[in-house]
């Protein structure tokens, strides 16, 4: 599990929403949600993320330190990693005065070149041009650009059973209670966080779903499969 996930069944398994775990430790429900996302770069800086944590998890009533080690130890961001890359220390260029003279000139020549060229196009469209006028080429139509498809991101998301349900999940296209699912007491709740999570329950109408905090209600009646994104809960 990352730390985001542990957070979240933690939570989870303390009956707490977003809201009320923000009230009691002051720390704004979006920053919360941001840990439990595994979403750290939401935050203002590190040094943020490091205290949120430890207030977090002893409100949790976890041991602050060993999460605080997965923070340091968590995979970094691979556009960040390529980012630093870019900083090496190029060689630096020492130009002399001959050097200089030679670029001026090929500059200046490549100047002239240009204005010859600009006047001998325009000597030539002066003659081809006739004073009739000229029919006015039909505007193209233009091709509409596709949307750009906006990215996913973690959810966390709360079943609550009010009556005894049987339920499978999966997270990522990964099975949480292997492949035969799981009975679920009267009154039982559990989280599941991850991209695209998959709820099928055999008392849809028992079965309450929340996502990110927000209530969604009930997956329907009957046996019924649903699918979760920030597209989808949105």
């Amino acid at each position: 599990m990352t730390l985001g996930q542990i957070l979240a069944a933690r939570r989870g398994e303390r009956g707490l929403t977003i809201q009320q775990a923000a009230a009691a430790t002051r720390i704004r429900a979006h920053y919360l949600s941001a840990l439990e996302s595994d979403e750290l770069e939401r935050l203002a800086a590190p040094v943020y993320a490091k205290g949120h944590l430890r207030t977090y998890a002893r409100y949790l009533a976890l041991d602050p330190e060993p999460l605080v080690e997965m923070l340091h130890t968590e995979p970094q961001d691979p556009h960040r990693l390529l980012s630093i890359g870019k900083l090496a220390v190029r060689p630096r260029l020492v130009l002399t005065a001959p050097a200089l003279a030679a670029a001026a000139l090929v500059l200046l020549a490549g100047a002239f070149s240009g204005y010859a060229w600009r006047q001998i196009q325009a000597d030539q469209r002066t003659a081809i041009t006739s004073p009739a006028a000229q029919p006015a080429a039909a505007a193209p139509i233009g091709t509409p650009r596709p949307s750009p498809t906006p990215a996913l991101r973690p959810i966390v998301l709360e079943v609550h059973v009010t009556e005894e349900v049987w339920i499978n999940a999966f997270v990522d296209g990964r099975p949480q209670y292997a492949d035969g699912g799981k009975t679920l007491p009267a009154g039982s709740i559990v989280y599941f966080s991850g991209v695209d999570i998959k709820i099928t329950s055999g008392k849809a109408a028992a079965t309450f779903i929340s996502v990110d905090g927000r209530s969604v209600g009930a997956l329907g009646n009957g046996v019924v499969t649903r699918d979760f994104s920030s597209q989808t809960s949105t």
